[in-house]
């Protein structure tokens, strides 16, 4: 996989976060598996890409930083309980950065389409991809905290 293509998601990344709740995002890691790996997940927003590249695009965060984005995304209300609001404000914000990558992507000559995001949820969750195939952990500290963003991508 081009690490090109994992540079779209961390652009998209940080504009839509700068956008929705004027948080910047700090890269703090990037790390890159060439035999995939398992991920440790508390919440996490699981989107299917299409087109020149298949894979997934996952945002992982935990409650508090899912309560921050809801809140933002109702434009300052504030949301102080998992529910089904901050729920579809964590697959919103996963929408937005896949959108945003995606556009930048097709700008750069490929096409990627997204699935609808899917939410997963628990106390020590850890994703698994099977067959093994490379993927980018990608690090981000911000004022509302930590959120990784996992990208499996192969040419189809």
């Amino acid at each position: 996989m081009d690490s090109k293509l994992a540079n779209q998601f961390i652009i998209a990344a940080s504009t839509i976060f700068k956008k929705v709740g004027n948080v910047t995002l700090k890269k703090t890691g990037i790390e890159y598996f060439p035999k995939g790996t398992r991920i440790s997940a508390g919440i996490a927003t699981i989107l299917g890409i299409t087109g020149d590249y298949k894979g997934q695009f996952i945002i992982i965060l935990d409650e508090g930083m899912a309560l921050k984005i809801a809140s933002a995304i109702l434009m300052g209300v504030p949301v102080t309980t998992y529910d089904e609001i901050a729920e579809s404000a964590v697959s919103e914000i996963g929408n937005m950065i896949g959108g945003e990558a995606s556009r930048l992507l097709q700008e750069s000559g490929y096409i990627c389409d997204l699935s609808v995001p899917s939410i997963a949820r628990g106390k020590e969750m850890e994703i698994a991809f099977y067959p093994a195939s490379p993927l980018f952990s990608i690090k981000f500290e911000s004022d509302w905290g930590e959120i990784k963003i996992i990208l499996r991508l192969e040419e189809k």
